[in-house]
């Protein structure tokens, strides 16, 4: 059997779908309502009057008064996190991704995290521990991604943020895409 690289890295398959009997009790949720959606699009750029269409309301929706003041780099509370380099700019891009999750596990539960980074790539989380007392307590933390590919010849490299606890393992995709990369 031979050994192939999957070229693709994070982006070839799902968050939690690899093994359908550990999606059943996952441990934690990066719980979303709607209003998450439209500060993710609020956050994007769309306007007001856009979105409001998309969402079926006849009134225009106030962007500057929905997004949170400290805003992470997506302004979504989702699993992967995704840094985009800055074109033509020399030296460090940081971008800093803010997530709460909820425990859907054991009411006592302690997870420590695990940060997997590619070369060129700075990833920390505060706080590493996240520590739960009961089902349905929400937690949160911020995740600061830094790297520096002026010098790469990838488009994409990706590593990961892992939680684990005595009974679970939580894992989110951390992507950088480099829009410098030449093929």
């Amino acid at each position: 059997m031979s050994s192939r690289v999957n070229q693709n890295a994070e982006l070839a398959y799902g968050v939690g779908q690899l093994n359908p009997r550990r999606a059943v009790s996952p441990g934690l949720v990066y719980d979303m309502d709607n209003m998450s959606y439209v500060q993710f699009l609020c956050h994007e750029g769309y306007d007001g009057s856009s979105i409001g269409n998309l969402i079926g309301s006849k009134a225009k929706i106030d962007c500057a008064s929905l997004l949170p003041p400290l805003v992470s780099e997506d302004a979504i509370n989702y699993p992967t996190m995704q840094l985009t380099l800055k074109k033509k700019k020399k030296g460090i891009t940081r971008g800093i991704f803010r997530r709460s999750v909820t425990n859907v596990g054991h009411d006592k539960s302690i997870y420590n995290a695990t940060i997997r980074a590619p070369k060129g790539v700075n990833i920390t989380v505060k706080p590493t521990t996240l520590s739960f007392s009961y089902a349905s307590q929400r937690r949160s933390f911020k995740v600061t991604v830094s790297a520096n590919f002026n010098a790469s010849k990838k488009l994409v490299v990706s590593g990961s943020l892992i939680w684990r606890s005595c009974c679970n393992i939580v894992r989110s995709p951390i992507v950088v895409v480099n829009p410098q990369y030449e093929s």
